[in-house]
């Protein structure tokens, strides 16, 4: 019976150590083309996750900067770029550079002038200079030249600073609406530092011999394990120094824009390899990832000669093991059954006892440790995601104040009239919508009066909101007429809008002597016409089409007259639409009816009656839209301030 065990047991042995081999091979060497693939993958997305926010907040700057048609003093402008620092620590530095021609007013100080403010980090402190005081040699720089020649937003080539800090800077082109069309004026840039991008590709767990490397848009080494190649070689460099026409070949399929595999064999290290690479979305830059396939190999062999000495000893031993076969297998149960208790409770980092062989302890061992593994991932996470949401929650907070800034929210707006009553309340459904309203004098007879719904929410709707506020404004300086106004609007927006949003908008100009007032509509809510001592009354025509989705549009002038005690109110859909919890709209008639009884108000008063009706319609219903609220009153001219 010993003679039977051991020579079946013998044969067993030799099966199984044959079967590890293969199986370990063939496992081992998909896993680890996974591997590179994941972490290639994944390595993009990481550095995406750190650079997009980055690239996200400079844009905003440059909206906002466009938004104030660049009508800022220096001293604004660096507070923006202070606060722009303080909120997003990854940026090292911002700059606002302009073409000396588009210099705003305001400007110059006796014996200089500003052209190029730059904000940056020096330690804990953020400092400030100007960049443009060195005759003006920004205007051949890259970061200048390149967005406005090429009209978009680009990332620069990595460099290295005079102090030896790796760098790259991202530059949004500005532009200002003109009669003739849109006119490059400047830059806005943020200097991001790149040290933790060696940290981060070193760190990758690529095994024995295999390493991680970033390359950017030309090909040129970001980081690389290799002494000295960084910032200093290229791909297509190290190819040609070589005379290595398949690195050349692998270069140009790194640099193409699309993520890719093929099994290589390193010029760095000699190995045959798997090598991985994916493009990152905000630089255009290439992460690869490199796995030695003879490492791995290497290693697969040593195991299967540890098993073979392992199985050795043990079949030398087996006829002394017998009788130990039944502790063998009742001591992992009993390391299971203590450890259960402890994993229950949520003590995660209870130690299991290592799975050997193939049985049914063996797989439940198995079990107990995938169970405990996929929970700990699941926590990971549960909290990556909860902090990414707190990120996203706060960047959101700041978008709402940068648009609460944007409308005008001081009332009485013109303290010192006494021939109007004006008043506006502005209620997102979100923490960002694309609601807004506008008014600004002409001269000191006539007020131009705008309301607007951009189709849709949340921020790109804000920034759709912030183009249309700002070529309204720019139009009615040039043009007083609101039909030609909501054309050019209309042109403008129309371009390059491969999105097709599109907005509603009412604009009037109000002549504040005589009452006189034309306005046009596109597709927006028609206004309200309070007569002094009648019923109101909807202004329905003209009516034209929604702006922004094609272009060609014609927008009909239409006129009326405001006497003393004449009202007239904007709103948005987000006022009749309002629902409540039975699904219910506010309504037009309530919405008459409502206006009817405080006709007699001030326009503030009126409006925070409006509003008040309003949420009790709504109830406990969740806000669906944005509400937006302004009324005008003409008063006689002396007439005492509500």
């Amino acid at each position: 019976m010993l003679l039977w065990t051991v020579g079946i047991s013998g044969l067993i042995l030799i099966g199984l150590l044959l079967w590890n081999y293969v199986s370990f091979r063939d496992r081992l060497t998909q896993s680890a083309q996974d591997r590179a693939s994941f972490l290639a993958e994944g390595s993009a997305d990481k550095i995406d996750a750190k650079l997009g926010p980055l690239q996200g907040a400079v844009d905003t700057l440059a909206l906002t900067l466009e938004a104030q048609s660049l009508d800022l003093p220096p001293e604004r402008v660096r507070l923006l770029q202070r606060r722009l620092l303080e909120t997003f620590p990854g940026l090292y530095g911002t700059a606002l550079g302009m073409l000396p021609q588009w210099r705003p007013p305001g400007w110059e100080t006796p014996g200089a002038e500003t052209l190029v403010p730059y904000s940056y980090r020096e330690g804990d402190r953020i400092l400030y200079a100007d960049l443009g005081a060195d005759d003006r040699r920004y205007l051949g720089q890259d970061w200048m030249n390149l967005p406005r020649y090429l009209g978009r937003a680009v990332w620069t080539e990595p460099y290295i600073e005079k102090t030896g800090v790796k760098m790259v800077t991202y530059a949004v082109p500005l532009t200002l609406s003109t009669p003739d069309g849109p006119v490059f004026v400047g830059v806005v840039t943020g200097d991001v530092e790149l040290s933790w991008l060696d940290r981060q590709i070193a760190e990758l767990p690529l095994g024995e011999r295999g390493y991680g490397l970033l390359m950017s848009r030309n090909g040129t080494y970001i980081t690389h394990p290799k002494p000295g190649l960084a910032f200093n070689e290229s791909v297509f460099s190290i190819a040609e120094a070589r005379g290595d026409e398949g690195l050349r070949k692998v270069g140009q399929a790194m640099t193409s824009g699309e993520p890719g595999r093929l099994p290589w064999v390193s010029w760095a290290t000699g190995d045959k390899s798997w090598l991985s690479w994916d493009v990152l979305g905000t630089t255009g830059w290439t992460v690869g990832t490199l796995v030695s396939q003879s490492a791995l190999h290497e290693q697969i062999l040593q195991l299967t000669r540890l098993e073979a000495v392992v199985g050795g000893a043990g079949l030398l031993l087996l006829v002394l093991a017998v009788g130990l076969v039944a502790r063998s297998i009742t001591r992992p149960i009993s390391a299971l059954s203590e450890a259960a208790p402890q994993l229950s409770a949520g003590n995660l980092d209870t130690p299991l006892p290592t799975p050997r062989g193939n049985d049914e302890v063996a797989q439940l061992t198995r079990t107990f440790r995938r169970m405990r593994d996929d929970l700990k991932r699941y926590i990971a996470d549960l909290e990556e995601t909860t902090a990414e949401r707190e990120r996203v929650n706060g960047e959101l907070r700041i978008a709402h104040d940068i648009q609460m800034d944007l409308v005008p929210k001081t009332f009485p707006a013109f303290p010192d009239r006494g021939d109007m009553d004006l008043h506006a309340i502005m209620v997102p459904a979100r923490e960002v919508g694309g609601d807004f309203y506008d008014f600004m004098l002409l001269d000191e007879q006539h007020m131009v009066l705008a309301i607007a719904d951009v189709s849709g929410k949340g921020v790109p709707a804000a920034m759709f909101m912030a183009v249309t506020r700002s070529l309204l404004r720019s139009e009615f300086k040039v043009d007083a007429d609101p039909g030609r106004v909501l054309e050019r609007v209309n042109e403008t927006l129309a371009e390059n809008n491969d999105s097709c949003m599109f907005v509603t908008l009412f604009c009037a100009v109000v002549n504040l002597s005589t009452g006189d007032t034309r306005y046009a509509n596109a597709g927006h809510n028609p206004p309200i016409l309070l007569r002094a001592n009648g019923e109101p009354e909807w202004i329905s025509r003209p009516y034209g089409t929604v702006a922004g989705p094609m272009p060609d549009m014609v927008y009909e002038t239409g006129h009326l007259r405001l006497e003393n005690g004449d009202a007239l109110l904007l709103y948005t859909d987000g006022v009749n639409e309002a629902m409540d919890g039975d699904n219910r709209e506010y309504g037009n008639d309530r919405l008459i009816a409502r206006l009817r009884a405080c006709g007699a108000l001030g326009c503030k008063d009126c409006l925070r009656t409006l509003l008040d009706d309003l949420r009790r319609h709504a109830g406990e219903a969740p806000q669906s839209d944005d509400i937006t609220l302004m009324m005008f009153r003409k008063k006689a001219p002396g007439a005492p301030h509500d």
